[in-house]
């Protein structure tokens, strides 16, 4: 069997207070994003008042442009500087969420206008993922790289709990100071940002982008026997808990638990407030030995939560729930990104990583689409069983024909 690939790290120096100023930089963008998540679906199911079906689709136009892009997006952040790439993305998300502000405040917000808004929002959103993640490589050590991915995980998850508590005084307030309030907090994102080092352009970038270039990570990961079974699993995660998460809970919000904005962003806030306590275990603990079995066991304890979600508990009990799905989220996902981490190689790292982010967010609109139109015939609790179900058979089945277990 081949043994898993490692690569060593070309570059041992990096730059002071570099992780520091990417960290601020992403706890910006991470609270930004936690809030709009929240205003997102009050728009839609409070304010317009969508059907299950329009829910589902809403959910899928913002995550679509991960599976259309996400390549794309790892492909250009190997081949311009990243820094740049992402001041831009903080920019243009300023400037979109602001529009939306002045939709709300000129009362002409639509069905239609929120799509748009949506498929904005994600296809920035596709190109700032790898970007991010490659610089998270040109800050860190090799060395310090487990602890460095739970830090850069522990403030994304932060930060979206206090987005997404910000997001719920649209209840109180209304959707438009909020709107703006996450406009001017992406902005303050692009202060620290600009501190990081700028990377030149290799001499591949002046050369048009071709499809080679977005099959080199594809490529890498066919043939690790590590990254595969990895991908697969994040594939799963994307399809049956990522994508469903976001239809689901604020249609349980709003026809079950008779709730609002407030509500919605209380669940919304539990899922990263779980991976935030997992995430300072794994840290204090000075991160994870066996990455492999603690990503398979966090996806067997994840399947366990929704599987007791779907019991019918009441809101506090549910809240609960998607706070113990969190917890073991941040095992799976630390430990995802960590192998990715570290088993990427220096010319293909943004493309590879781009892969897993690609199994988690481009397989997600497919799961919320057919969440939503799955939600009619078996209704919001069914749903759950079943993906918690499907989730623990796929799981075992990859511990039991891959090396997986044993990754370190």
């Amino acid at each position: 069997m081949q043994a898993p690939e490692t690569h060593a790290d070309p570059s041992p120096a990096v730059p002071r207070h570099g992780y520091a100023f990417l960290l601020t930089g992403s706890a910006c963008w991470f609270a930004f994003w936690g809030g709009h998540m929240v205003v997102f679906q009050w728009l839609v199911v409070e304010a317009l008042g969508a059907p299950p079906a329009a829910v589902g689709t809403a959910q899928s136009v913002l995550q679509l442009p991960a599976l259309l892009f996400l390549l794309v997006g790892g492909a250009v952040a190997d081949r311009v500087d990243p820094t740049r790439l992402i001041l831009a993305i903080h920019a243009l998300s300023a400037t979109a969420i602001g529009l939306l502000g002045v939709v709300l405040v000129s009362e002409l917000l639509t069905y239609g206008a929120l799509l748009a808004f949506a498929a904005t929002l994600g296809t920035l959103q596709a190109f700032g993922f790898p970007a991010r993640d490659t610089l998270l490589s040109d800050v860190v050590a090799h060395a310090t790289m487990s602890r460095a991915v739970v830090g850069a995980t522990l403030t994304q998850h932060s930060a979206q709990v206090a987005g997404a508590l910000l997001a719920g005084a649209a209840s109180f307030v209304g959707g438009v100071p909020v709107v703006f309030g996450l406009a001017a907090l992406t902005a303050l994102g692009m202060g620290p940002l600009s501190r990081l080092p700028r990377r030149p352009a290799p001499t591949t970038a002046r050369a048009p982008l071709a499809l080679s270039d977005l099959r080199a990570g594809l490529v890498e990961v066919a043939r690790s026997t590590l990254l595969r079974p990895v991908s697969l699993l994040s594939v799963t995660v994307g399809f049956l808990f990522v994508g469903p998460y976001f239809v689901i809970i604020p249609l349980m919000v709003r026809d079950i638990y008779g709730g609002g904005a407030a509500e919605i962003a209380l669940l919304n806030a539990m899922f990263p407030l779980g991976s935030v306590v997992g995430g300072l275990a794994i840290f204090l603990r000075g991160g994870i030995e066996r990455d492999g079995r603690a990503l398979s066991c966090g996806m067997m304890a994840a399947s366990g939560c929704i599987a007791w979600m779907a019991t019918g508990l009441p809101y506090l009990g549910t809240a609960v729930a998607v706070f113990g799905w969190g917890l073991a989220g941040a095992f799976f996902i630390n430990s995802g990104r960590t192998l990715f981490q570290r088993h990427a190689s220096e010319a293909n790292r943004a493309r590879v990583l781009s892969v897993y982010t690609l199994g988690i967010m481009g397989a997600a609109p497919i799961g919320s689409f057919i969440s939503g139109l799955l939600v009619t015939p078996l209704g919001l609790h069914g749903v759950l069983i079943t993906d918690a179900a499907i989730a623990a058979v796929l799981s075992l089945v990859v511990v039991a024909t891959t090396p997986i277990w044993r990754a370190r």
